[in-house]
Parts: structure tokens; sequence; C-alpha cells
């Protein structure tokens, strides 16, 4: 240890304080992806699957036109319409690795030991995986040679961007598409009513706004504007001439700003991995995650599956005195309906 200001005097006879605690200085916020972890989807729909190369998720893409208005002797028309069609999903793969050596698990044992080293790593790397998991989350699946999950920007697009979705043509499949406003401001109640109204599908409507930390500041900024004060004990009341001691010992309080925020009761959330200038109304009932299970190898020790999330265990190579272990995802962001969900670009 490098001596400290105070010398050799002191430093013969102390020891240096380690916090026991491994303080974060690089990871932001991740708030969609912890609340859809948290309650994936599943419980209704696809979550975990259990097995195949790939998830068929049918879906209607037109109306019958086998029916109709008749009077009399009118014949009707009996030939069948094929109505729906299949969205196509593949899953992607994450991992990262937990490695040690020998030597590093030998010396962190005893008195010494502040931090357990392995149980220090493996909260550092699944925290590491879940942020690169929420990066993907906003994505358009075309990064790392296209390995990358099919992210937001995939799912939520009115066709100009990511133009097959699903492996389903929109230019084909004009209700598989997401309403857009590309109009570059500060956003306004206007707009997201609007964007709200678009993706409104009868009585199903959007559960979730999702925006950057920016563009919900400036949503706080026109609630702000409703904000009616009530003042009830005044600091320095006076009664019958004589100063309140209430009002004296209590004073006035005041609070600006919102932890959180609702529109037309919706929660509106900031979350620092969303796109910047985005603003998402999604229909939670028709978004999510669909995972696969983890294989039992033989030899590995493996816990159970977890959202898609599973730890290998650690492995003994044959030619190093170490061991390593990977946290690995297997799972693909899904929609089922891309018109249940709407957003917005180039807003501040």
């Amino acid at each position: 240890m490098p001596s400290s200001s105070l010398g050799n005097i002191v430093d013969t006879v102390m020891n240096d304080r380690l916090i026991p605690k491994v303080i974060d200085n690089v990871l932001v916020g991740n708030v969609l992806l912890m609340r859809w972890l948290k309650s994936p989807k599943g419980a209704t729909a696809w979550g975990q699957i259990g097995g195949g190369a790939r998830l068929y998720v049918p879906i209607k893409y037109q109306s019958s036109s086998s029916g109709g208005w008749f009077s009399g002797f009118d014949t009707f028309v009996t030939s069948q319409v094929n109505t729906r069609i299949n969205a196509t999903f593949d899953p992607k793969q994450l991992y990262f690795s937990v490695p040690i050596s020998g030597i590093q698990a030998a010396v962190n044992q005893g008195p010494a030991k502040v931090l357990d080293l392995l149980a220090t790593e493996m909260d550092s790397v699944s925290a590491d995986m879940a942020d690169i998991l929420g990066t993907g989350l906003y994505s358009d699946g075309t990064g790392t040679s296209s390995k990358q999950l099919d992210g937001l920007d995939a799912a939520v697009a009115d066709g100009n961007g990511t133009a097959t979705y699903g492996g389903l043509a929109r230019a084909t499949y004009t209700t598989w598409v997401s309403d857009l406003d590309s109009s570059s401001n500060a956003i306004t109640r206007a707009e997201m009513a609007a964007s709200f109204d678009a993706a409104q599908i009868g009585s199903d409507a959007p559960t979730l706004g999702v925006t950057t930390p920016a563009i919900w500041s400036t949503i706080e900024g026109l609630a702000i504007g409703t904000i009616n004060f009530n003042n009830p004990m005044p600091g320095l009341g006076r009664t019958y001439g004589t100063v309140t001691n209430a009002g004296v010992k209590q004073g006035q309080t005041g609070e600006l700003g919102f932890t959180a925020l609702f529109f037309r009761g919706v929660p509106v959330v900031a979350d620092e991995k969303c796109t910047s200038g985005r603003f998402y109304w999604l229909n939670e009932k028709h978004v999510g995650f669909a995972v696969w299970p983890y294989p039992d190898f033989p030899g590995y020790v493996t816990k159970p599956n977890y959202h898609g999330f599973a730890w290998t265990g650690l492995k003994l190579p044959t030619n190093q005195d170490a061991s390593v272990g990977q946290f690995l995802f297997y799972g693909q962001l899904v929609t089922d309906a891309c018109r249940t969900h709407s957003y917005m670009t180039g807003k501040s």
C-alpha cells in the first residue's frame, strides 16, 4: 500500500481501510428493463418458450370478405378467405463470463477478506449484462451483425426505418405499423393526447409512457402549470393580535417537482436508456419478452431459469489454474400488435 501523508510512524502500525461495497460509477438507469423483468410477458401469453427454433405469433391482418347484407334469394359468398399469418421471431443470445484464478480465490480468505471476490464479480457482471440488455431493448436488432435484440426501434415503427418486422413486410401488411409523430419541438399535451389516441383500439389503450429524462422534465413543466396551492397555516399568522406558536414553529413549506407523472391514469416513466428525442406509448398487453429455457448440459451446475437468464456454474479448464462461469440470456422482445403502440421523435 502507498504511504499516507502521516509518515511511517503511523503507517507501520495501521491498516488501510477498504469500504466494504463497490460503488458503481459507470452504469446508467435501466427503468423499462427492470419493470419488464419484474413482471415479464408470459403470465397470459408467450413468456417461456418450451423449445422450437422460432416463435410463431399468428396475427389477423385483414377482415373476412365472405359475408355481407343480403335480401331474399341473394346468393352467399362461400369461398374461404385467409385473414391470418404468422409473424416469426428468432431467439437472441447474450452472455457474460465470470473468470477467477485459483490464486485470486486462495488469497480472498480469512480475516483479510473484506468482500467475497466471486460474489462481488458476479454482482458486477450481472449488472453489466442487464445494462447491455437494456440498451438492446431500444435497438433495431441490426447491431453486432444482427445478433442484438430486436428492440423497440424495430417493434414500434411506421415502416420507414424497419421495413420488415417479424418476417412481415410492413408495406404489405399495413396494420403492422405504429403511428409516428416526427415533428421536432418541445413536447406538448396535445401531441401526447394525439399519439395516445392513435395507439388506442377501442378499449385497448396504452398502459405505459416511456421517454428520456429530459423530455420527462418537459412534461413535468407542463403539469406544474396546473398546480393549485393551498395555504391553511400562514407562517406568521396572528390571532387577535398575537403571533401563533404553531405558525412560528411550523412556518410555511413548499415543494416543487414530481416524483411520478400520469397521463389519463397511465404512468409516464423516464428511462436513461431511451433513444434521444423519443417518446413511446406502449400497450404492455401486446409487448414483452419471450424467453427460451437454458438446457441442462451434463456436468454443468445449473440453477432454475429466471426470466430467460441462467448461470452455467463454474467450469474448470484442463490447462489453467482457474475457473469460469457464464451468465446467459436466451430471448427476444416481441409484439403481436404494432398498431397498439405509438411513438414520437425529435422531441425535447
